[in-house]
């Protein structure tokens, strides 16, 4: 069954990028945040489950899902580390490296430059996955809008008839990543380019993402300027918060089914006092989903470093008919295999 192929394996990756979030450095002083006592009484979970907590486990909550095209995911778990104990593995990007179906991955930085891009790459099967762009339509097979889809269809024509080099369709896609990036940055939510996929109807990433951080509401509860500042990006946060928030753009190649999957994301992690918030947006995926929003909360104890974890993805493949039968399917076969990644990070910082 293609729903439960592809979205666990989907998901398995997104969990495996989500890990990276999980680190806080020096931090300056701010505003007080919840305990983690009040934190498990807001998700719901009970005493028993605060207990199985600190006793290493890796436990669900439910948090609520906006769309028939939504699929939420939450779990809290413990780290015996420190914060500044687990900021070696981001900045060393050591799961990234790790993570076989991770093809290929780099930095964009400023306004971004080809250069950025040039590991970008049609790997692998190049010249069958040439030919999707080449011979685009609206649909599934693709995540890409009107104009995106107009400009492979001319670099076909311009060749009248013969093969086009597969470096000349990587090229392409390398100048429409960057396009995306650079109206991200400028734009944000806004600067999203909606799919085409067919017969007038569109998916719209951005309002994806604005739903899915409106759904963020304990952020906007405890930490309300990020909470904004995350609604209305890039409009900029006043300088005593900018310095308790940094932001890192990355582009990543996915081998999904032997098909390449280019990613543009988006983390921002935001101190305060000795804990952090970490927020990741995927605001472009090619193709098999539409985007994702994660976040993860790290709060700092006597017992270790208490982690909540929250990831919205939209894909359609959840959708439609059948959706409410589908959505417990897809989580029941992503669940187990996010917490194998998160004992796998609890188990290397526990030997560091």
């Amino acid at each position: 069954m293609r729903l439960k192929t592809n979205q666990f394996n989907i998901l398995k990756v997104l969990g495996w990028l989500c890990v990276t979030l999980l680190i806080s450095g020096p931090i300056p002083k701010a505003g007080a945040l919840p305990t983690v006592d009040e934190v498990l009484q807001e998700l719901h979970l009970s005493d028993s489950d605060g207990e199985d907590i600190r006793q290493g486990k890796i436990v669900d909550w439910s948090p609520s899902e906006g769309s028939d095209r939504e699929l939420a995911l939450g779990m809290a778990f413990l780290v015996n580390a420190k914060p500044e104990d687990l900021e070696k593995l981001y900045q060393e990007a050591i799961i990234l490296k790790e993570v076989s179906v991770i093809t290929a991955h780099g930095r964009l930085t400023g306004e971004g430059t080809m250069a950025d891009l040039a590991g970008v790459k049609l790997e692998p099967n190049g010249e069958k996955e040439a030919g999707r762009y080449l011979n685009v339509e609206p649909g599934d097979k693709l995540n890409l809008d009107a104009n995106e889809m107009a400009a492979f269809q001319a670099l076909k024509s311009t060749h009248q008839g013969e093969e086009v080099p597969v470096q000349e369709v990587e090229d392409l896609i390398r100048r429409k990543l960057l396009a995306r990036y650079q109206a991200y940055r400028t734009k944000g939510l806004s600067g999203i380019a909606p799919y085409e996929r067919g017969d007038g109807n569109q998916r719209n990433a951005g309002d994806e993402l604005l739903l899915s951080t409106k759904e963020l509401t304990g952020v906007a509860k405890y930490l309300p300027a990020f909470h904004q500042f995350l609604l209305t990006y890039p409009q900029g946060l006043d300088k005593d918060e900018a310095k308790n928030l940094e932001e890192f753009f990355y582009w990543l190649n996915i081998d999904v089914f032997g098909r390449p999957t280019y990613v543009l994301v988006q983390r921002m992690l935001y101190h305060v006092d000795e804990a952090a918030f970490a927020v990741e947006r995927q605001y472009y995926a090619s193709h098999d989903y539409n985007s994702m929003l994660q976040g993860i909360a790290a709060l700092p104890t006597k017992d270790g470093t208490f982690l909540f974890y929250i990831g919205r993805v939209s894909t359609d493949q959840v959708g439609g008919f059948g959706s409410s039968a589908k959505h417990p399917i897809s989580r029941a076969i992503t669940a187990p295999y996010i917490k194998d990644m998160f004992r796998e990070l609890q188990t290397k910082v526990g030997k560091q």
